[in-house]
């Protein structure tokens, strides 16, 4: 009897002391949810706590892709107070959509660049990834032409590269060159068009300061590593040639896969460049030109020839050719200019040259 009377008393003592834990866990709790940041990491140092609270802050950041950029970048006072809301209990909202206003704001926070352009119209429309990393591109003072071959190179970056935007390409390039652009879950995928969530402007805002050396670098497995290809677009031979007369452009093909979008005039009124499917006939290097009026011939290589220094020639009809070419007159392009052919800057059609053959399937479209 005596030893069941001291075990239950012992038992006594253990729950006493379990409740006694629970309590003071469940009370620290609650202060620490009603606690505002400053308040939260004082009170952490004042129990002598290895790490600040902050990690501890919102509950809905414990497993986030982006926890570390998010708590990293909320080091920063304004920040902070800008991207959590003043009524959230202890929820950052890392998924919800940020508006063009709100992204404004924050940019202006986060760089103070007063130079830079400004968001001034839909403010209250929600922010595209695509336009977020057009300003930050700009923030930065990214070279936007730092990679040659913008459409192609993301072309082997990101498989949904041909739903870029054409004015967020050179800035994405740039980005992306960088190792500046983080994607969850899949690194490949951008989503270009898609609406910017608070985790996503966080860690682009975090990558852009670390980039300035205001803040540390933090790796992450999202984050694209610009020298790892999908494949080399140096070796994808060009397939195809598409021309749309009324945009006035032409784009190579690898496949399905399109590699770059060059701008072109076209034929004019009375002398329209012909539609239908095409392919390559010839290809000439430093071309001459003989003008069909009078006969007259303008050697290769004189800055006066009509034809620039290179000719890819696809239809005739026997005595009339239609193709490919440069031109000394760079303002025609863009217009309906010509007699019938493509005219192109001298360097567009140098680098579209070393990549079709004779057979190059040429399509030509309204």
């Amino acid at each position: 009897m005596k030893i069941m009377r001291m075990r239950s008393q012992n038992q006594q003592h253990l729950l006493s002391a379990f409740v006694r834990v629970t309590l003071a866990a469940g009370a620290f709790s609650l202060i620490s949810l009603n606690l505002d940041h400053t308040q939260s990491i004082a009170l952490s140092k004042n129990l002598g706590a290895s790490e600040t609270s902050t990690r501890f802050l919102f509950i809905d950041l414990q497993s986030h892709w982006a926890r570390k950029f998010i708590e990293g970048l909320l080091s920063n006072q304004a920040l902070s107070n800008v991207l959590v809301a003043p009524d959230s209990i202890s929820q950052f909202q890392p998924d919800r959509s940020v508006t063009r206003a709100e992204l404004a704001n924050i940019l202006d926070i986060a760089f103070g660049n007063r130079n830079s352009p400004k968001i001034t119209t839909r403010l209250n429309e929600p922010a595209t990834k695509a336009e977020a990393f057009v300003l930050v591109a700009r923030e930065l003072n990214l070279n936007n032409q730092s990679v040659k071959t913008p459409q192609a190179y993301l072309l082997s970056m990101y498989r949904d590269a041909s739903q870029i935007p054409d004015y967020a390409v050179p800035a994405i390039a740039a980005l992306t060159n960088e190792g500046l652009v983080t994607n969850y879950p899949d690194p490949r995928i951008l989503e270009p068009k898609d609406m910017l969530s608070k985790s996503e402007l966080a860690v682009l805002l975090y990558q852009a300061l670390a980039y300035q050396k205001k803040l540390p670098f933090l790796k992450s497995p999202y984050t694209i590593n610009p020298n790892r290809q999908l494949w080399d677009r140096e070796l994808m031979q060009v397939t195809s040639l598409e021309v749309s007369i009324s945009r006035r452009t032409v784009t190579a093909f690898h496949g399905e896969i399109p590699l770059k979008t060059y701008p072109v005039a076209v034929g004019r009124q009375g002398w329209s460049t012909p539609i239908g499917n095409h392919r390559v006939l010839q290809t000439i290097e430093y071309p001459s030109w003989q003008n069909p009026f009078t006969g007259e011939v303008i050697p290769s290589k004189d800055p006066e020839n009509p034809l620039g220094d290179r000719w890819i020639g696809f239809w005739t009809d026997g005595k009339n050719w239609s193709g490919f070419h440069g031109t000394p007159n760079r303002a025609s392009v863009g217009q309906a200019a010509s007699h019938g052919c493509i005219r192109m800057y001298n360097e567009d059609v140098r680098e579209l040259f070393s990549q079709v053959n004779v057979g190059t399937m040429v399509r030509v479209s309204p």
